[in-house]
């Protein structure tokens, strides 16, 4: 055993100065490795880099996880609870009625907004970021940027609430002073629209309705009926793109009429697939090219050393111990072509993502590489020399001692 550890000792080192001795052959050989490496990381790295960027902004825009609810219906407490629930939903908050849902604002210096739609919301919800206040009781109400905008108010500032009802052949009016705790961003939200807690919309619901609400201070009106509530609508949010599909189908398949962003979220995969198939068509091609020059490459180079490898017969090298020469050659070689490729991707990666950067957060970058697909191209790189060289392989096999000393 130390023997033959040591006659593979020294066939590597043999090996080893062969390729330096033959400089000029192995700078060819791992420049022809890294012509074809060095292209298919940076094409692996686009693919990575524009799929992680469409797959990480919609992540990050919560309107792609909402489940939209188109009409009014009929959905009782329990049936929200089990909802609730269930794995698949990140947030689900009821809702009342559309046309119920409405309010006229006005702000102090005389700017006003009719009919703003008015959502409920909840601590958690994805639309409200860290620094968001999610509105909470009665007093307060979050805007959306336009509709903020239009009254020309901020948050901390407070809007008054204006809403009607006929009730006993009478119009009435009710005015709520509503304290602004956030104003959405402009991405996250579009259009005239404020976000209240569950609570006020009810109560809201509850005026217009004809009914007394005595926590808005109105006495005026019938008594509210007992009994489970029921609400017409919901907003929800599924806990991941991936929960999307699923969760609207369970719901479609017990009756409601939903609809979701699916077609953006088919889209980044369709990309992620057709770039992984443009992938691997390409790095089929290259690879096998290269292998087959490799192979052959180091195939005639034992051709030429063939009477060097036999007199290593001769002075008592085994066969199999000297079968290592050409794979260990293909392996320095594969190792050379790996980290000229590694420094040619580099440079490309840099220059790319530079030239994209006015479009990219600090996170983002169009060509990224990670560690593992780095580690595991070059490992298949090596993997794939050292089967290159079965052919050097199968010639060293061959020869016999005896020809050191046949041929002159």
């Amino acid at each position: 055993m130390r023997d033959a550890v040591r006659q593979l000792r020294s066939v590597a080192e043999l090996a080893g100065r062969d390729l330096l001795h033959e400089w000029r052959a192995s700078l060819c050989l791992a420049l022809a490795i890294a012509a074809v490496l060095a292209p298919l990381l940076v094409l692996f790295g686009l693919k990575s880099g524009i799929v992680d960027i469409l797959t990480a902004r919609m992540k990050s825009d919560p309107r792609n996880l909402e489940i939209v609810w188109r009409l009014n219906g009929s959905l009782d407490r329990d049936w929200l609870e089990r909802l609730r629930a269930n794995p698949r939903v990140g947030f689900a908050v009821p809702s009342t009625r559309t046309l119920a849902a409405t309010l006229d604002l006005a702000a102090a210096d005389g700017k006003g907004l009719e009919d703003v739609d008015l959502m409920p919301t909840d601590t958690g919800d994805p639309l409200f970021g860290v620094e968001d206040a999610v509105p909470q009781g009665l007093g307060e109400l979050a805007l959306t940027h336009e509709a903020a905008d239009k009254l020309g108010v901020s948050a901390g500032m407070s809007v008054e609430g204006v809403v009607y009802r006929n009730l006993h052949q009478q119009r009435q009016v009710l005015r709520l002073s509503l304290r602004v705790s956030a104003v959405l961003a402009e991405s996250v939200h579009s259009g005239w629209g404020a976000f209240v807690s569950l609570p006020l919309l009810e109560a809201l619901e509850h005026y217009r309705d004809g009914y007394a609400v005595p926590e808005l201070g109105v006495a005026d009106g019938a008594s509210p009926t007992s009994g489970a509530s029921r609400y017409a609508r919901l907003r929800l949010y599924a806990r991941s793109l991936e929960a999307v599909p699923g969760l609207a189908e369970s719901l479609r398949a017990q009756g409601y009429d939903v609809s979701t962003r699916s077609k953006d979220i088919e889209l980044v995969k369709n990309i992620d697939h057709a770039l992984s198939f443009l992938f691997r068509l390409i790095a089929g091609g290259g690879i096998a090219g290269c292998v087959l020059s490799l192979g052959a490459s180091l195939w005639a180079s034992v051709e030429r050393k063939r009477r060097d490898l036999a007199l290593l017969r001769l002075v008592g090298i085994r066969n199999t111990v000297l079968a290592g020469f050409p794979a260990i050659q293909a392996a320095g070689v594969a190792a050379a072509g790996i980290a000229l490729a590694f420094a040619a991707y580099f440079a490309a990666a840099e220059a790319i993502n530079r030239t994209f950067r006015a479009d990219l957060s600090r996170e983002e970058f169009v060509c990224r590489l990670l560690p593992n697909d780095g580690v595991t191209a070059a490992f298949l790189t090596e993997s794939l020399a050292v089967l290159a060289a079965l052919i050097a392989v199968a010639a060293v096999l061959r020869i016999e001692p005896g020809e050191s000393l046949r041929e002159n």
